[in-house]
């Protein structure tokens, strides 16, 4: 089967992160440690990735349930502060768009889609992509894949799909579209599978 476009997660795929980052600075200069403030803000978390509250409401709320110590755009800075570059594969991604459309799926929101847009190159070799935040829906839900087939245009059984994550591969597959499931430890591997697609 010869694929013709290849679609990337973002989230330690193109651009590891690691949220202990953001987590030890946040927790330095918070008042309010518990459980129950913890579950509230995972909850506001989710609705921010799917839409649901804007990036001013995320800021606010996030302050006043973690009874954060600072403004929001130290907020801001910390949360965006998990993020580190893959040089490997950004390399293998300059070298790949020369001969296919390369597309993003992320679940992700506005304020690190803005933030990763000013600060990684690397996502700009992209034609288009779909977002979470942009879409109200985010994977695994089927709907996502749907949504983004066809705004890519892509025949699902002809393009191959990228993530780090089981149940989005899983989903994907389910939908139709080939699949690698990404791991930067095996970042080796990762080449051999692209290679047995055809691809570079």
């Amino acid at each position: 089967m010869r694929i013709e476009a290849v679609i990337f997660d973002i989230g330690n795929v193109l651009v590891p992160f690691s949220w202990q980052l953001a987590e030890q600075q946040i927790r330095s200069r918070i008042g309010k440690d518990t459980e129950e403030a913890r579950n509230e803000f995972v909850l506001l978390k989710e609705r921010l990735e799917v839409g649901q509250v804007s990036r001013e409401m995320f800021l606010r709320s996030a302050i006043r349930i973690l009874d954060f110590r600072g403004g929001t755009d130290e907020f801001a800075a910390i949360w965006n502060s998990i993020f580190s570059p893959n040089e490997e594969l950004e390399e293998f991604i300059v070298r790949l768009k020369e001969s296919l459309p390369l597309y993003l799926l992320s679940n992700t929101s506005e304020l690190h889609l803005t933030y990763l847009e000013e600060r990684f190159q690397v996502l700009r070799h992209f034609v288009d992509g779909v977002y979470s935040f942009r879409v109200q829906c985010a994977k695994p839900d089927r709907k996502i894949f749907e949504i983004a087939a066809k705004q890519f245009g892509v025949t699902p059984s002809r393009t191959l799909f990228v993530d780090d994550l089981a149940p989005n591969i899983e989903s994907a597959a389910v939908y139709g579209f080939q699949t690698i499931r990404y791991d930067r430890r095996r970042h080796a591997e990762f080449r051999k599978q692209v290679g047995e697609f055809g691809l570079l």
